[in-house]
């Protein structure tokens, strides 16, 4: 219960209102984890990421995303559920480092995470595009491609401006096909093993790996994988309890995160050798999934395969521009940016920054087609960093804020150890994610200088509540 209280996790739900003009008390807490769960896109993360997990940590996959788990997103999301309740709204960091570090420094990384969203809307509409080219051959040819990519772009941007009810019903629909078949096949190879010798101690056995020195780069990759929970915060202000239904969704999203995954990299293993597994190249066929599938399907659901990733692509394409969307209208309500931005039409949606989050997702994919996905992982990884550095940092300067400094050190170690970590992913995500982060903290500046005198006015709790009294 101290633990509780000290997190400030709303147990009865008591924050019903929050100052906005989106539709409220449309979701509850299925919906808005089924959501931010689509934003993190577990088939294609499977079908992409766990072949590279494999060949880093081999049969000990599943020991770094535990590590990765507990160490240090766990940790994150639980600076996020105390900063929720300290500072709630849509826009996670934006807000958080409006209220604890500075306003300009917020617009920034308000700007970083829109970015974040354009991009994985982009990505996950080229990713879209070249499997349904590999479902249906005749379909083949790069700008056929890139039509596709258009279409869904289009079609999901009409679905997230029926309204935030719908874009959730549609979301958890994809995704609960999706993680029936990742999760379905580890089970399938737990249930009825494929491969005799692997022993389930050195599945989290350092040694197994060959030492720590491999686990650590694992543990990296895991939280790559892990990411993404934080986007429940991008639905408070249309939920039924908005601070209650965001905090225990941060934590369901990133637990079932780590469950699919650990699954998955425990049940893999035990249907094909790992060092086949890790040779696995993705390239539109549903990479380890379709490995894991040809063992236990019959060929003619092979095809399972590559429409869960479909699938997902979807889901990720409409959750992205959602949150891109509410960040972009907290921004524009705070004064950070013009307020037009904030325009929501007669569902509440707010769709003018959802219309140009597409267009300019349209652009990518016609200049940035599948060969060039490089460029979407350096764009992710370093606004991810931007992020979670951010919520670490803003947790930091709370407890400075509100205990004395011993106590608040105290407190903030895990913190404070995991902007190293973050900043040491920073650092090797190479060069040209260095100039894309360099980039975007200078168009971040020209926005700051570009407002001229604009108000910026931050929301928190204690405002909300002396609102209320006042009422």
């Amino acid at each position: 219960m101290g633990f509780l209280n000290f997190i400030g996790y709303d147990k009865n739900g008591s924050i019903n209102e929050l100052p906005t003009t989106l539709n409220k008390g449309q979701l509850g807490t299925k919906d808005v984890t089924l959501s931010a769960l689509g934003f993190n896109a577990p088939a294609w993360v499977a079908a992409s990421s766990m072949s590279i997990l494999y060949t880093i940590s081999g049969h000990a996959a599943p020991l770094a995303i535990l590590i990765a788990y507990f160490f240090p997103m766990l940790v994150i999301a639980i600076s996020m559920v105390y900063l929720t309740r300290e500072a709630p709204s849509a826009a996670g960091a934006f807000t958080f480092s409006a209220k604890f570090i500075h306003p300009n420094i917020a617009t920034i990384l308000g700007w970083s995470y829109v970015i974040n969203c354009l991009a994985v809307a982009a990505m996950t509409a080229v990713i879209g595009a070249q499997y349904i080219q590999s479902l249906i051959p005749a379909l083949n040819g790069i700008i056929v491609a890139k039509i596709l990519g258009t279409v869904m772009l289009i079609v999901f941007l009409f679905v997230g401006l029926r309204g935030i009810s719908i874009t959730a019903k549609v979301a958890g629909i994809f995704l609960i096909f999706e993680i029936a078949v990742v999760v379905g096949l580890g089970i399938l190879g737990i249930l009825n093993p494929h491969v005799k010798d692997v022993s389930f101690t050195s599945l989290y056995s350092p040694s197994a790996a060959g030492g720590w020195s491999v686990i650590g780069p694992g543990v990296l990759y895991g939280m790559w994988m892990l990411a993404n929970f934080d986007s429940t915060i991008n639905f408070i202000e249309e939920a039924k309890h908005p601070v209650r239904t965001v905090q225990r969704s941060l934590l369901l999203v990133l637990s079932s995160a780590f469950v699919i995954y650990s699954v998955a990299a425990i049940g893999w293993q035990y249907a094909v050798p790992v060092e086949k597994l890790a040779a696995v190249a993705e390239g539109g066929n549903g990479g380890a999934i379709a490995a894991v599938a040809n063992e236990y399907l019959p060929s003619t659901f092979s095809w399972f395969a590559i429409f869960v990733v479909i699938t997902s692509s979807a889901a990720g394409l409409q959750i992205s521009m959602t949150s891109g969307a509410r960040t972009a209208y907290r921004m524009s309500q705070e004064g950070h940016i013009p307020a037009i931005f904030s325009s929501i039409n007669k569902h509440k949606v707010p769709w003018l920054v959802s219309l140009i989050i597409i267009l300019l997702a349209i652009g990518l994919v016609w200049f940035k087609p599948y060969s060039q996905l490089a460029f979407y992982y350096d764009v992710i990884t370093i606004t991810l960093v931007f992020n979670y550095l951010a919520i670490a940092l803003s947790f930091i300067f709370a407890m400075f804020k509100r205990y004395g400094k011993g106590k608040a050190l105290l407190i903030s170690i895990l913190p404070i150890l995991s902007l190293f970590v973050l900043g040491y992913i920073g650092y090797t995500a190479g060069s040209t994610a260095w100039y894309i982060g360099v980039g975007i903290i200078i168009t971040g500046i020209l926005i700051i200088y570009g407002r001229g005198g604009m108000r910026s006015t931050n929301y928190s709790y204690s405002s909300i509540q002396e609102e209320a009294e006042v009422k």
